[in-house]
């Protein structure tokens, strides 16, 4: 027996178990969502179908209600509860982002290492009226249905979720949007929530382990790996356990994505005193026990144990309180991408039925280079040590992928989510956040991580080998971390954040300069980062051409970056690779014959929406040649485009690109690309039926609207219950509609400079704004057959072009006429007018509001009586009068 075996005060375990985080400071005071009854079971009595409600239980019928949130919502459930009927009864309560999944509620997500709550289906013991909220946060839900299931009754004065995500009003941002659509009008709100939903503000989300003067205390439901043990093997850990509810969990070679998970059961326990061992994976979750056995000993509620396990070579020995309980086999790997002896540190977990407390964690290395020195060493009593273990508190600001799951900051994810904040909120620290949070995770040979979980401690240190291996994910996502930070410069003129990024992002270039072979061409030689965005396509090798056009981004990027440091020699050094590599892109990676770029050199069947979307929107395509992006544009309509008889929407690949067994997908994230290379080509026709035919179906009302955007969609079908169904990466309309419909994008850092460039498509009119360092960037606009009409009103210190629609031969500017291509800068504010194709081109260099029209009418006062048709009619009237006296 532990010499530290005193008992923990019951009570302050009471409060323990219902303890979440209090943030300190908080840039959104957290909303109350309130349900509306939805459906429910004729014995349910209600107030005219609003609270309080009072649930039943009878053995002859299954009653239920059925609650509705309107839209997605997510933060902490809470009941309050002001009488229950019998001595106890039994609360179920589900949740579902669709109406179809709420019975059993829509998915259990249980990664190794969160702070959420994986379940969606929680069961309440009620015995005594009272206020009861939920420790973890609920992510994403829409719906919420509860049931007794044994007997007795309960009355529910109030019941809802406080949020845990940025809660502002919409309707109050700095970007707006509306037009003559009305279903544009939406999907551009629908995508502004599903960014806020995601947007985490800092300090806001309660740590996974508490940190208590007796050590962890892990309620219900936790999981958290330490970050940094990717580099042990062998070692031996120690420990001490106190289980206060069924038992204790507690994992080795642990890494983010495989571990080996040992239990141990209490004598309480239905299946008591009991060790089981489990070799667990993330994704896919094949978690299986491969061994058990009865333990020697009686294990207690609230007693103190020692633990100590030796993992060597593929077996572990466990002993408690010095006694050997077990020497277990570690099995052979059957899967090829998962070694035997996977590197990985020590975990602590909890099921659903487990509350425990751990202390005085101690882990020794057993190599032989480094035999017997302390890996790690804490007592578990800090709120640093729940952060080393991955389930602290959010320090910053955070964009997360999706509301329900992943619930991770993924790199890929910002090259959307990223726009979107800057066209609708203006919150750049929680792009600012996400991006230093990812690249404080390095590799020592420059390699960024591609994904953090939100309870992820901000790395202030040296780039690393010892993080967890899964957090870098792939090529890819590497750099599309670096061309974030630059997204990011532009759009906010930051530039200290781009000095303060720049060490790393520095060291990820160098990385990749070790990757060009002989053909100027990135090769993708470590299997592990092959995936991209869907790893059900599998992984991706030699000459991966979407890689090599990320690349040649990258390099652009960063020599933009270069500049703002002022280290002249990497942007001429950047630039000139990026010749090399963008020639070397057309020459190996484009199928003449087919006249598409290749997946690879070595999968040259198939056709990829991003693939040639990017190599539109990067210019390497035009290099190739001036018609080759049309012709892209043309191929992808009709080798991608959902006929109307099996679906809607662009497929991301075409059936012969992707692995036997995956399915097709259409992908509203890489639909973001698509869309923009078509605009970028004045293509407004073939970008506005990639928005109509791939958005559309989310918007649709029915029992899968969740009023945001979901991860992706069946060409011929729904979503599964798996589904995400408020993924920020699937919001891209939202910044497509302000950046090309709208028009307006900064042309320099932080809108120093901008341009206003419309394409109305369809559309008659849209009205909208953008958050600018300097302030308020506003554009409206008419289009008609005959003219178009623009009024701009420009924030102090920033100058721009608006590119009007030409209409004719006449444009009039805050009532100033001009039917020549000569322009006298007689109008304040107006540095230069020019006419250029099918646009009239009016430079603005002063602050102010500007009204610009565009006809064949170069009559000023017959433009005035044109917009001013009361006083025209009146004065018409007067002139018939006027002839009639005469007369």
């Amino acid at each position: 027996m532990s010499s530290k075996n005193e008992i923990y005060p019951i009570f302050l375990l009471l409060v323990l178990s219902c303890i979440h985080a209090i943030p300190s400071s908080m840039s959104n005071v957290p909303v109350i969502y309130i349900p509306k009854l939805l459906n429910y079971t004729s014995d349910i009595l209600t107030n005219n179908g609003t609270f309080p409600i009072h649930l039943t239980f009878s053995q002859n019928v299954t009653s239920y209600v059925i609650l509705d949130y309107g839209e997605n919502v997510g933060g902490f459930p809470f009941f309050d509860i002001d009488r229950v009927v019998g001595n106890s009864t039994t609360l179920r309560v589900s949740y579902s982002e669709t109406l179809t999944n709420v019975i059993d509620g829509d998915m259990q997500f249980t990664p190794l290492i969160h702070s959420f709550d994986p379940y969606r289906v929680k069961v309440y013991t009620i015995t005594n009226p009272g206020y009861i909220e939920s420790p973890m946060v609920q992510g994403a839900q829409r719906y919420q249905r509860l049931a007794l299931i044994s007997e007795g009754s309960i009355h529910i004065t109030k019941m809802g979720i406080k949020s845990t995500h940025h809660a502002k009003n919409i309707a109050l941002a700095p970007g707006f949007f509306s037009c003559s659509s009305s279903a544009y009008t939406d999907m551009w709100r629908i995508g502004v929530r599903t960014l806020q939903i995601n947007m985490i503000p800092p300090r806001i989300m309660p740590p996974g382990f508490i940190a208590t003067d007796q050590g962890f205390f892990l309620s219900r439901n936790q999981a958290g790996v330490y970050l940094r043990g990717m580099q042990w093997v062998n070692y031996t850990v120690t420990f001490s356990m106190m289980i206060v509810s069924n038992g204790a969990s507690f994992a080795l070679r642990s890494n983010d994505y495989s571990e080996i998970l040992i239990t141990i059961n209490s004598k309480e326990h239905d299946n008591p005193n009991m060790l089981t061992v489990q070799m667990r994976e993330e994704l896919p979750t094949t978690d299986a026990s491969f061994y058990n056995t009865s333990l020697p000993l009686n294990i207690s509620l609230l007693q103190w144990y020692d633990i100590k396990a030796i993992v060597n070579g593929l077996k572990i020995i466990v002993s408690i309180n010095g006694i050997n309980v077990s020497t277990i086999p570690i099995p052979e790997s059957t899967n090829p991408y998962i070694p035997s002896m996977t590197p990985g540190g020590i975990a602590f977990s909890t099921s659903d039925n487990q509350e425990t407390f751990f202390r005085d964690l101690k882990v020794v290395d057993l190599s032989t280079s480094n035999f017997e020195a302390i890996l790690y060493q804490d007592s578990l009593s800090s709120k640093q040590a729940a952060a080393d273990f991955g389930v602290g508190t959010n320090e910053l600001p955070i964009i997360l992928d999706g509301a329900k799951r992943d619930r991770n900051i993924w790199s890929g994810d910002l090259l959307v989510a990223g726009p979107v904040l800057y066209y609708s909120f203006y919150e750049p620290e929680y792009a600012a956040g996400s991006l230093a949070m990812l690249n404080s995770y390095q590799l020592k040979n420059g390699p960024v991580s591609s994904r953090i979980n939100v309870g992820f401690p901000f790395q202030r240190g040296d780039p690393s080998d010892e993080f967890v291996s899964p957090i870098f994910y792939s090529y890819t996502y590497f750099l599309t971390n670096l061309i974030s930070v630059a997204e990011y410069h532009l759009y906010t003129g930051d530039t200290q954040f781009v000095y303060d990024q720049w060490p790393r992002m520095y060291l990820l270039m160098n990385f990749f300069s070790t990757l060009i072979d002989t053909n100027n061409l990135i090769v993708s030689s470590y299997f592990v980062w092959g995936y991209d965005y869907n790893p059900s396509y599998g992984v991706y090798s030699g000459h991966f051409t979407k890689l090599n056009i990320l690349y040649a981004m990258a390099l652009d990027s960063a020599a933009s970056m270069a500049e703002v440091i002022n280290n002249m020699t990497l942007v001429r050094q950047y630039r000139q690779q990026a010749v090399m590599l963008r020639a070397a892109i057309n020459t190996h990676l484009y199928n003449a014959t087919e006249k598409y770029y290749k997946i690879s050199d070595q999968q040259t069947v198939g056709i990829a929406q991003d693939t040639n979307s990017l190599a539109i929107l990067s210019g390497i395509a035009s290099e190739l040649n001036p018609n080759t992006p049309q012709q892209l544009l043309e191929m992808m309509k009709e080798k991608l485009r959902v006929s109307s008889s099996n679906g809607t929407g662009y497929l991301s690949t075409t059936l012969d690109g992707i692995p036997m067994g995956a399915s097709t997908i259409v992908s509203p994230f890489i639909s973001f690309f698509h869309a923009a290379a078509a605009f970028e080509q004045d293509r407004s026709d073939l970008a506005f039926d990639v928005l109509g035919s791939v958005w559309s179906p989310m918007v649709q009302q029915g029992p899968y609207f969740t009023g945001t955007f979901w991860e992706s969609e069946r060409p011929n079908g729904y979503p599964s219950a798996s589904t995400s169904m408020a993924h920020a990466w699937s919001a891209g309309i939202t910044a497509l509609l302000s950046k090309y419909v709208l028009g307006i994008r900064p042309t320099a850092p932080g809108y120093s400079s901008w341009s206003i460039r419309p394409q109305p498509g369809n559309l008659t009119w849209a009205v909208g704004r953008v958050g600018t360092p300097y302030g308020i960037l506003t554009v409206k606009w008419n289009n008609s057959d005959t003219e178009f009409k623009i009024s701009v009103t420009v924030p102090t210190s920033t100058t721009g072009i608006v590119y009007a629609l030409e209409k004719g031969n006449c444009i009039t500017i805050n009532n100033k006429s001009f039917n020549t291509e000569s322009y006298n800068k007689t109008l304040y504010g107006v540095s230069q007018i020019t006419r250029n194709g099918s646009h009239w081109d009016i430079h603005i260099v002063s602050p102010g509001s500007y009204s610009i029209i565009t006809n064949a009418v170069c009559n000023a006062a017959l433009i005035f009586f044109v917009h001013s048709p009361k006083l025209m009619y009146f004065l018409l009237c007067f002139f018939v009068l006027l002839f009639q006296i005469s007369a």
